[in-house]
């Protein structure tokens, strides 16, 4: 086997390397419990009491939420009013400073009286990181983007309206309060317009046909309703397409693979003979009418034919199987009738059809989103319903983070004054799918940027919960300064096999994703999270320089471009070494990997020298009742030296930063700019200067929790990364020592592998 086509090692667990963690720190004050501090607390419940007191008079019962917000210094998850709240139980959160409690007449009395008498330093504690109780009120639950539809066309919406009841974690109180809601709705003549919409256990709305907006402010005052939105409508995104002069050269060497891509749009032409044959099943779902073949057409070329229609080399091109879902209907005037598809018709859609397909189709396209309606703090409906689906089904989705389709669009770097106009959309914020941006190929004298940029239409991070994304980016197309785009989009096939230019980040969604099934189709065994963080590890340090010119450019290009050579993100060579580590940790422990083989060519002048990048993905535990806490643990790694001190202690130091940092010191800092809670995590470092050699590298991964909650195990992917700018075979020296310290690694083997020793 060559030096250049050397497999990557797969490093297996070691019962040794687990450790229990040691136990947690005192109690934490955030100031003194005064007589003043117990009055004005005491004084937040009895205001509770009486807000809810009539709910609480009809039947003691019902439950009702009360609203903590803490203070920003005690946002962290060991800070949790836990002991004050043991009458009253924690049962979500909002924003970082925001916890649901549920409250009843009873409970509240009881937590009076402790407020007058602590029962405990822990509770005195907990006492002093609060800085506001109110109740849930009516305005806070009507979303801005049903306000602003209300203004423009209510009647548009008026039988689309969503309603979302607080989940109290307890069958009985839940089904309390659904019947408490139900009798409101009746009383308000509402109840039967009312249809109840579910997905698993933990996806429930009502959908409701109002008559006035004054009904939706009826509705969102009914103690236990936790919002009331509406269900958008989707169509296929605006296409902006341009002819070519250019023939198709489809001659070339294909490999046909079993790997089958599900794509949910608006349907593959039967007319493109380049990919009839290829078209394996088809699900219809719209009208004949109102069917458009251009975007699905595009979508599919792009993963079939993508790199040879933009001059882009690539080893080995795979031909995939689709199966092809037309759900979608027209948007574009110009071509036809145009209609839309609501979200609840296309959530019943993509169940269904993953019902029936996804044992056997493992990989999906989605290329769509809500204009208009940026990504904030919390989860979107359909953003959760998609992590649902992935989780149910064991699929992997692919989202386009959406395209800017109102002026103006983005230079590079960008101007100032955009605010929230670029930032991406529903259902780009899915924490489970990858979600892809759209950067440059092309550029001209005029063109708005120039290639590897970001596209000038292409909607940026963070999704929500301050999650990065989009995850990676690809080309997806570009325009000149007068809004035209020939020559500077990226290239697909039209319905009937003719080549056309296109602008979108519907078509940067699926290179992206075609490089994520060739990743997969090359594994012996196929694994989609390993599959996943071999791509995003491979955009990582396939953009060094463009993700190191700014912090910020995470934003707008997630963790980068990943290569199209597939051959070169399943192999090592001599001198650029990748280890993977698939494994579990488990709560209240974590691992140590001491005494690491860092190679000994990697020292120069009694200094450590080298390059390494590491990629962390694991699927954390979801739970949308959290709000910006959706993510339930967090797992972190860190790599570094350590040396011995003459008393015996160990002197560790971490060399291998997190691609961003925070000087605050506070959660919410750690976590808008530190990936904490971030299911996808990025490590870099270049040591240009060296490293002070010592007594040896040491490897560590933690795992925490969100509070009150017990996780047994979580398994993770480590991807690591090190490279000699020297050249020297560091793959035999890291073997070695992995083997010397008892270690067993397994080859990670890929058809590539096997065709080479044949």
């Amino acid at each position: 086997m060559g030096k250049n086509n050397l497999p990557i090692k797969i490093v297996l667990q070691k019962a040794e390397d687990i450790f229990p963690n040691h136990g947690g720190g005192e109690s934490k004050f955030f100031g003194e419990v005064t007589p003043q501090v117990q009055r004005e607390m005491s004084d937040k419940f009895e205001s509770l009491l009486e807000f809810y007191g009539g709910v609480f008079e009809e039947n003691e019962n019902i439950p009702a939420v009360g609203k903590i917000t803490v203070k920003p210094e005690a946002i962290a998850k060991s800070h949790k009013p836990d002991a004050l709240c043991r009458n009253c139980p924690i049962i979500g959160t909002e924003d970082l400073n925001e916890i649901y409690i549920k409250v009843k007449r009873k409970s509240i009395q009881e937590t009076i009286k402790l407020i007058k008498n602590p029962p405990s330093v822990k509770f005195r504690a907990n006492m002093t990181a609060v800085s506001d109780i109110q109740p849930v009120k009516t305005d806070e639950k009507i979303s801005l983007s049903l306000i602003a539809a209300a203004k423009d066309d209510f009647s548009a919406i008026k039988d689309k309206i969503k309603i979302r009841i607080f989940d109290f974690n307890d069958d009985f109180d839940n089904a309390q309060i659904w019947d408490y809601v139900y009798r409101k709705l009746k009383a308000l003549g509402i109840y039967e317009k009312c249809e109840v919409i579910s997905y698993g256990e933990h996806i429930k709305f009502l959908k409701a046909e109002v008559r006035s907006y004054e009904d939706v402010v009826n509705i969102a005052s009914i103690n236990g309703v936790k919002a009331v939105d509406f269900f958008q409508e989707y169509s296929l995104p605006k296409d902006d397409f341009s002819s070519t002069e250019l023939q198709a050269l489809l001659d070339r060497e294909y490999a046909d693979s079993e790997v089958t891509i599900g794509i949910i749009d608006g349907g593959i032409s039967e007319d493109n003979p380049y990919l009839k044959p290829y078209i394996i099943a088809k699900e219809k779902y719209v009208d004949d009418a109102y069917r458009n073949p251009y975007h699905a057409t595009f979508i599919a070329s792009t993963i079939q034919y993508g790199n040879m229609l933009n001059g882009i080399g690539s080893p080995v091109c795979y031909r995939f199987k689709f199966v092809d879902i037309i759900a979608i209907p027209n948007s574009d005037e110009d071509f036809g009738p145009t209609d839309t598809i609501s979200e609840y018709d296309l959530m019943d859609i993509i169940e269904e059809v993953m019902e029936k397909y996804s044992d056997s189709t493992k990989i999906w396209n989605l290329s769509l989103g809500i204009e208009d309606k940026p990504c904030s703090g919390s989860m979107s409906d359909l953003g959760i319903f998609l992590d649902y689906i992935q989780d149910k089904y064991h699929v992997q989705i692919f989202v386009s983070s959406g395209n800017i389709n109102k002026l103006p669009l983005r230079n590079w770097p960008p101007q100032k004054g955009l605010g929230e106009h670029d930032r991406l959309i529903s259902p780009a914020d899915s924490v489970r799918a990858v979600t892809v941006g759209s950067v440059a190929l092309f550029e001209s004298d005029d063109s708005i940027v120039k290639v590897n940029e970001p596209s000038p239409f292409s909607r940026r991070g963070p999704g929500a919960n301050y999650v990065v994304k989009p995850d990676i980016v690809d080309y997806g197309g570009n325009l000149s300064k007068t809004y035209t785009i020939d020559g500077l989009g990226v290239r697909g096939l039209g319905p009937k096999g003719e080549i056309i230019e296109g602008n979108g980040t519907s078509y940067s969604t699926p290179r992206a994703l075609q490089k994520f099934a060739s990743i997969y189709e090359e594994m012996m065994e196929p694994d989609i999270l390993l599959a996943k963080a071999m791509l995003i590890h491979c955009a990582r340090m396939n953009s060094r320089e463009l993700l190191d010119e700014s912090p910020d450019n995470i934003k707008y290009y997630g963790f980068g471009i990943p290569s199209p050579n597939v051959q070169g993100i399943l192999q090592c060579s001599e001198d650029e070494v990748t280890l993977v580590f698939k494994q579990k940790i488990s709560q209240g422990s974590h691992l140590e990997m001491y005494d690491f083989p860092y190679p000994k060519s990697l020292v120069r002048n009694n200094k450590y020298i080298g390059e390494i990048g590491m990629t962390l993905v694991y699927l954390p535990p979801l739970d949308a009742r959290y709000g910006r806490e959706y993510c339930r643990t967090n797992i972190d790694v860190s790599f570094g030296t350590y040396s011995y001190l003459p008393d015996g202690r160990i002197d560790y130091k971490g060399q291998v930063p997190l691609e961003t940092r925070w000087d605050e010191r506070y959660e919410a800092a750690r976590v808008e700019h530190g990936f904490k809670w971030s299911p996808v995590k990025s490590y870099y470092k270049k040591f240009s200067r060296g490293v002070q050699i010592g007594d040896g590298w040491k490897l560590r991964i933690d795992l925490t929790s969100r509070n009150g909650m017990y996780v047994p195990s979580q398994e993770f992917v480590l991807i690591i990364t090190i490279k000699d700018p020297n050249g020297n075979d560091i793959y035999s020296e890291i073997a070695t020592g992995l083997r010397e310290r008892g270690y067993i690694t397994n080859n990670l083997e890929t058809r590539y592998q096997t065709r080479q020793r044949r």
